[in-house]
C-alpha cells in the first residue's frame, strides 16, 4: 500500500513498483467499501471470484443463490 496523489483530471497513478506486484495491464477492476478499495487485474479477480463462489456453495451454510449472481 502507498498514498498516491490525484493528477489534474482526477486520476491515480500506481507506482511501477505495485502494477507489477499486482499483475495489473489494461484492464482492472476496483473493489472496496468505505474509504478504502483494492486494484485487482480484471482476470485475476474473475478467477478468484469463480473460486471463492465455488468454495462457498460447497458449504452447508454457504451464500444463497441470489448473493452468488450480484455483481455492482
Amino acid at each position: 500500500a502507498t498514498d498516491v496523489e490525484l493528477d489534474g483530471n482526477g486520476r491515480v497513478l500506481l507506482p511501477q513498483l505495485l502494477r507489477d506486484y499486482a499483475h495489473l495491464d489494461k484492464h482492472v477492476v476496483m473493489i472496496g467499501q468505505g474509504n478504502k478499495f483494492e486494484v485487482w487485474d480484471d482476470a485475476l479477480w474473475q478467477s478468484r471470484r469463480e473460486q471463492w463462489l465455488i468454495d462457498e456453495s460447497s458449504r452447508e451454510d454457504g451464500l444463497p443463490d441470489e448473493i452468488k449472481t450480484f455483481s455492482l
